[in-house]
Order: C-alpha cells, then sequence, then structure tokens
C-alpha cells in the first residue's frame, strides 16, 4: 500500500524527532570528546547538567551511538532528507551485522543484537517491496552469519 501525501507528513513528525535525539546524543559525545564540562552543555543545550549526565552514561553504555545506522538511514527517508534511491543504495550496500546468542552464554539467555536487526525492528519505516529486496541483497550473508 502506497503512503498519501498527508500520512507522509505525519511519519516524518516522530522520525524528525528521533533523528533529533540521535543529533544530541552525538552533540553531547563531541562536547565531552572534547572536555566541555557537563553544566556548560547542559546550558548550551537548555537541559539540567542531570540529563546530560545520562545521556553521557547512555553513549558509554552504548558506544555504537555515534555512527551511523540502517535506522537513521530510514528515518532520513522517513523525514524526507534523503530519497528512496539513495536509503535504498545505502541499506543494500550496508556492511550489516547479525544478531547472536555469544559463545559464553551456554543458556542462550543473552543475545546480542546487530546491525540488521534494525531493519527487522523498522518495518513500519520500510515498505514490503523495500523489505524483499534487502532480504535479497543480504541473503548471502545472512546465511552465512547463521552458520557461525
Amino acid at each position: 500500500m502506497a503512503l498519501t501525501d498527508v500520512e507522509r507528513d505525519l511519519r516524518a513528525i516522530p522520525a524528525e524527532k528521533e533523528l533529533l535525539q540521535i543529533k544530541l546524543l552525538r552533540a553531547v559525545a563531541h562536547a565531552t570528546d572534547n572536555r566541555v564540562p557537563q553544566r556548560v552543555i547542559a546550558k548550551n543545550l537548555a537541559v539540567t547538567q542531570p540529563e546530560v549526565s545520562r545521556i553521557v552514561k547512555k553513549l558509554r553504555l552504548n558506544p555504537s551511538a555515534r555512527d551511523r545506522s540502517p535506522r537513521e538511514v530510514l528515518l532520513e527517508h522517513a523525514a524526507k532528507r534523503i530519497d528512496h534511491e539513495r536509503m535504498m543504495a545505502e541499506l543494500v550496500g550496508w556492511e550489516y551485522t547479525f544478531g547472536h546468542v555469544p559463545g559464553d552464554d551456554p543458556l542462550g539467555e543473552s543475545y546480542v543484537r546487530g546491525t540488521w536487526d534494525q531493519i527487522e525492528r523498522s518495518r513500519d519505516l520500510l515498505s514490503d517491496d523495500d523489505y524483499r529486496v534487502l532480504l535479497a541483497a543480504t541473503a548471502d550473508r545472512r546465511a552465512q552469519a547463521n552458520t557461525l
């Protein structure tokens, strides 16, 4: 089902909000990397210092938040920042990692997510046809990851 212009406009709002959160995380990361005090970061972002501290902790626990991700590409398309062709070209060419149960967890109680999981969890931002294209483009890599 194709989205109407009104539906695309509506979907752009939450995508923009999430992209803004990504931008905030990266701005705090950049500032802390440059040894800007948290109180200065907070003042410039118009947030509290404890909020900056929570962001820094989030970055410490998830260092990959600094990096571009498939989810971010999908959000940029939903927010109408990039066109469909650019989105698909980037996603088809992505060097995905695939989730797995760590070898030191014999009971299989934990799961380490990969970048492919972002595609799986972002189906609301991806048409069925686009998902099929990505499945076909990554079939060999997914099969290889499943044999490890």
